[in-house]
């Protein structure tokens, strides 16, 4: 293990190297720009269906599953 092995010899040196913070900023291809809004929207509408408990359509999947699996 360690660095011969193509690792790091600590758990300090390897959050020093892993850890690293770049200073680059990312921004949009304004041609791009009302597309990835509307995935944004897109996604936010999923999440609030399924991540906040808002639509209880994975609870029915998972239902509707078991009861296809008894039968098979």
């Amino acid at each position: 293990m360690g660095r011969a092995a193509g690792g790091y010899d600590s758990i300090f040196n390897a959050a020093r190297a892993m850890g690293r913070i770049k200073d680059k900023v990312y921004r949009p291809i304004p041609e791009n720009a009302a597309t990835c809004d509307k995935l944004f929207q897109e996604y936010r509408t999923l999440y609030d269906s399924f991540g906040r408990g808002g639509n209880d359509v994975m609870k029915r999947l998972k239902v509707l599953k078991k009861s296809i699996l008894k039968r098979g």
